[in-house]
């Protein structure tokens, strides 16, 4: 069965030619005769659409579709009349009909329209599902967003060090989060209230390195006209994150190490030793151990970074985060630049969840901003994806794993229904679903307590 449908219409003969039409479109079809009985049908067996006359002898068309929209707005509304108007038409989408067609029509119309109408409400209604799942997604750290095996290691890592002032050593390739992880460890550490200060290591020279991290005395170079407080100074009391501390020449190898061992610092020009008082954040996209192996990192310095490693896997490792991370990035770049772009076609999320994503998440958020940029409805077509993306695989090419979106969604009901003991009133509060809607996605994802594992 495709779906529910209800037909409002005072006209037995056209009510009857739509109802034999749709049965044989394999839809479940129910009729009322006017729009009291209309508004009782669409109250007691929640539709998934209405077909609705603009015209009836007792409750107006657009009054049926406006108390239809308050009280289920989920529920997508086809107008249809055969005295169209521009203003009529107008008037129904602004109250928030899917389309408006005009009597006498195209069956073939009626059926893309209907096709049409179904298929964007299961995508606002994903899309809404996801919205959820990243509002109650795990609040320790809300700036990562991921609900799969992979990231879920990394939460748990990240839960156990946040609380002890220990270096961490982040590894992983470039774009997948490091300095993201690095800020949500001082924001859950016991140095919260204390700065965060970053350094990107691979970016300055040794010179300006050095003078970066200890800071100067005056006079010490040329230039120097004054006494300059160093990162080392300014993340007193906070967390120091060195970023590409992979890419430190040997001799800033040495002075990192000197002030690990010694817990103290000199500015450069300067023979007053500061003692220093940070938690270390470390992170590089290059393989330690194999640095060390090729005598380009030190030995020492590597054991004194590694207290504590996390890595953060590449995105094409964990696609199933695919779909809540586009999702995030949609609301993010569409409050940004005031465009409603609500969800995602089929189509262009299979293409994104295939896509080998070198640049991983950082490619993925701007790929998602340039496609708000280029879009022009509420839909993320796969023609506002890069040309790499645009011509991407087909639905029948992606592993149905991959596409992830009722994975995630069984996924997040079974969570919610084992917090509520299996209590489906509560939980289809908690979701925002009506218990109906609950019990079909039970059914559909084949969710039991025997899950409850």
């Amino acid at each position: 069965m495709r779906g529910r449908l209800v037909i409002i219409d005072d006209d037995r003969a056209f009510r009857e030619v739509l109802e034999a039409v749709l049965l044989d479109e394999d839809y479940e079809v129910l009729v009322a005769p006017d729009g009291t009985e209309g508004l009782r049908l669409v109250a007691e067996k929640h539709p998934e659409l209405v077909l609705l006359d603009l015209r009836m002898p007792d409750i107006e068309g657009l009054e049926v579709l406006r108390r239809i929209k308050t009280s289920t707005p989920e529920v997508a509304v086809v107008m249809m009349t055969a005295f169209g108007s521009i203003k009529t038409a107008v008037d129904s989408i602004r109250q928030g009909a899917f389309d408006f067609l005009t009597k006498p029509f195209d069956l073939e119309e009626l059926k893309n329209t209907i096709s049409n109408a179904l298929t964007l409400r299961k995508l606002s209604q994903e899309n809404q599902a996801l919205r959820t799942i990243l509002k109650q997604q795990t609040l320790d750290f809300p700036e990562i967003t991921g609900l799969g095996p992979r990231i879920q290691q990394v939460f748990s890592l990240m839960k156990r060090v946040s609380q002890h002032d220990v270096t961490v050593l982040l590894t992983g390739e470039s774009g997948t989060g490091k300095e993201l992880v690095a800020r949500a460890l001082h924001r859950q550490g016991i140095r919260s209230e204390g700065p965060f200060v970053a350094v990107n290591c691979a970016a300055l020279s040794e010179s300006l390195l050095e003078t970066e991290l200890f800071g100067h005395e005056k006079g010490s170079f040329t230039g120097a006209t004054g006494t300059r407080l160093g990162r080392f100074e300014l993340a007193k009391g906070g967390t120091l994150f060195l970023d590409e501390v992979g890419d430190m020449s040997a001799l800033m190898q040495a002075k990192l190490l000197r002030v690990l061992q010694e817990g103290e610092f000199e500015r450069v020009g300067g023979n007053r030793p500061i003692a220093t008082d940070i938690r270390l954040v470390v992170a590089t996209n290059k393989d330690l151990p194999s640095e060390v192996a090729a005598r380009r990192f030190r030995e020492d310095l590597y054991y004194r970074l590694n207290v504590v490693a996390i890595f953060l896997p590449p995105l094409r490792e964990r696609r199933e985060d695919i779909p809540l991370l586009v999702t995030r990035f949609l609301a993010e770049f569409g409050l940004r630049y005031q465009r409603p772009v609500e969800t995602v076609a089929p189509e262009a999320l299979a293409r994104l969840c295939a896509y080998h994503w070198p640049g991983n998440v950082r490619e993925l958020k701007h790929c998602i901003e340039q496609a708000v940029l280029l879009g022009d409805g509420p839909v993320l077509m796969p023609e506002h994806l890069p040309f790499e993306l645009a011509a991407g695989v087909s639905l029948s090419d992606t592993p149905s794993e991959a596409l992830g979106l009722e994975a995630v969604e069984a996924q997040h009901i079974l969570g919610v229904l084992k917090q509520c003991r299996w209590n489906r009133n509560q939980a289809s509060e908690m979701l925002g679903l009506h218990r109906n809607t609950l019990r079909e996605k039970i059914r559909r994802f084949g969710l039991g307590p025997d899950l409850m594992v």
